[in-house]
């Protein structure tokens, strides 16, 4: 899935952030599809997180979600390296979401991607358009996307995931995800409860079709299923992690 700019200071190209584990582009189906209808969006909140490269804390991260107006809705997300190669870099990732809350779950309006690391600069965007398609544009590369109700953006999974769990979704769960240059399908599967940081919580897995890689979220029902800890790992054996600061 994403390749971390807590670690861009040591490779050679730029990685995204730590926060990236928790995006992808959802959309359920089945049972969870049918509960969704309908259902009231989260309320608005803030939340803080540390962020860990193989263990040691490398940098920190916000989230906050808010009300625009009638159906749109605003998710923005800021990772800063403050310490180690990340701080030296420089790193800062901020990514931005406007999207519908259209039966329970967020459907895509406008997203854009903005990554500093060493005096370096990236960017992308996707943007609903006329004619039932996604404009996306990464760098020089720009990309027609079909579109199709319910697709979102990666940067939204999380909110996605925590608005099945609150409807009683459990076991696998699959969703459509708009990324630079495709739409695709991801799927999740609910592990079980288990106690995180003296909160019970999900323990929700990306099913992945290639061996090797793993990302892990728990997301706590008394936050609101907001994740408490979430935890990747490359083939490689390179970990980032983040956990909840406060509550």
């Amino acid at each position: 899935m994403a390749r971390f700019a807590m670690r861009a200071a040591s490779r050679p190209e730029p990685m995204r952030a730590a926060f990236a584990l928790l995006l992808a582009v959802l959309m359920a189906d089945g049972a969870a599809a049918e509960a969704g209808r309908d259902a009231a969006p989260p309320a608005p909140f803030e939340r803080h997180y540390e962020v860990l490269r193989n263990g040691q804390p490398q940098g920190e991260a916000t989230i906050a979600l808010r009300h625009v107006e009638g159906p749109t809705w605003e998710f923005a997300t800021r990772t800063r390296g403050t310490r180690g190669l990340a701080g030296l870099a420089g790193a800062v990732i901020e990514e931005h979401s406007e999207f519908a809350w259209r039966d329970g779950r967020p459907e895509l309006l406008r997203y854009r991607y903005r990554q500093d690391v060493a005096f370096r600069r990236r960017e992308r965007s996707l943007s609903r358009a006329a004619g039932g398609r996604i404009e996306s544009r990464d760098g020089k590369h720009r990309h027609d996307l079909g579109f199709e109700p319910g697709t979102m953006d990666r940067h939204v999974v999380v909110l996605a995931i925590g608005a099945d769990l609150a409807r009683g979704a459990r076991g696998d769960l699959r969703y459509r995800v708009a990324d630079r240059d495709d739409v695709d399908w991801q799927r999740y599967r609910v592990a079980g409860s288990e106690r995180v940081d003296g909160l019970e919580a999900l323990r929700v897995e990306r099913v992945r079709d290639n061996p090797g890689r793993s990302t892990v979220s728990w997301l706590a029902p008394a936050l609101g299923f907001a994740p408490v800890r979430i935890v990747h790992r490359e083939a490689d054996g390179e970990t980032i992690e983040m956990r909840l600061r406060g509550r």
